[in-house]
């Protein structure tokens, strides 16, 4: 007899059940990691542009997903003017789609003021840190 099997075989004999492990069957309430940020008109608009696209090619939020190669929640962030995804991001997504970038980008005719010129407008997160970026020197 092997040693592992007798291991298995005298651990299935005792009367006592393995209770070492806590029971993870009870739903946890759903705590997100970081909070949502709030979207501002230019992300909506990027976002309704891409499901109205989406749609219009027939495929889910998860075809899209995983032909562009990126999580299936991140295009829904993006198509709620939730995420602020990276230009090769967007890229990637307008390859499969068959577009161009500016044809993703032509419907939107919105420019976000920075907060300077505009105190109700969202601030960046060096702003809203309180911290100024210090100016980069180049060598």
């Amino acid at each position: 007899m092997r040693a592992d099997s007798a291991l298995m075989t005298s651990a299935s004999r005792s009367s006592k059940p393995a209770t070492s492990q806590p029971k993870t069957d009870a739903k946890l309430p759903h705590t997100a990691s970081r909070p949502e940020r709030d979207a501002n008109p230019v992300s909506l608009a990027l976002g309704k542009q891409l499901k109205s696209l989406r749609i219009d090619r027939q495929l889910s939020q998860e075809e899209l997903a995983d032909k562009s190669e990126v999580d299936r929640t991140q295009i829904s962030r993006i198509e709620r003017g939730v995420a602020n995804p990276s230009l090769m991001t967007l890229s990637i997504i307008c390859y499969v789609l068959d577009i161009t970038l500016s044809e993703l980008l032509a419907p939107i005719k919105k420019n976000l003021k920075p907060h300077w010129a505009d105190p109700t407008a969202p601030i960046r997160r060096a702003a809203a840190q309180g911290q100024r970026s210090a100016p980069r020197r180049l060598r």
